[in-house]
């Protein structure tokens, strides 16, 4: 999957959390934005969120969904990989979104994030609520860029 890097050729990590939608050319537009990253390993990730305290993070009740989202996953990383991209997927289950994508990326040594914004708020809720971009930034360690994605 990965190839091994020695001497100062640095291998770095791009963590990109992926919802229900894809848009390939704001991802490789971010990773040209982050191409001072050589060789970098991109992680797909996708949460999945189960917001109950009652019930168990354990995966097997969630081992359907999770190779659905691999699947999907997997078709990104393969387009990816033909990009000349060495890439992982992973699919996570946590409390909320952040909470996964905050935990993998200080966890997993991450150099970046790409965050995939959906829209923008407006008005008075943009002030009372923080968006997933918005907390992802306050809380992890690396250097988080965030790109606005057009979805219909």
């Amino acid at each position: 999957m990965s190839e091994v890097h020695s001497g100062n050729d640095r291998f770095s990590k791009i963590l990109i959390p992926m919802a229900d939608f894809v848009s390939k050319e704001k991802i490789i537009h971010g990773l040209q934005v982050l191409s001072v990253f050589k060789n970098p390993l991109v992680v797909l990730l996708h949460v999945i969120e189960v917001p109950s305290r009652t019930q168990t993070l354990n995966s097997y009740p969630y081992e359907k969904e999770i190779a659905d989202h691999r699947s999907r996953l997997e078709s990104v990383a393969d387009w990816l990989r033909g990009q000349d991209y060495d890439v992982e997927v992973k699919v996570a289950i946590a409390r909320n979104i952040v909470e996964g994508i905050v935990s993998e990326a200080n966890l997993g040594n991450y150099d970046a994030v790409l965050m995939l914004k959906r829209r923008m708020r407006k008005g008075f809720s943009r002030m009372f609520h923080r968006s997933t971009s918005e907390t992802v930034i306050r809380s992890v360690e690396s250097v988080v860029l965030t790109t606005l994605v057009d979805y219909q």
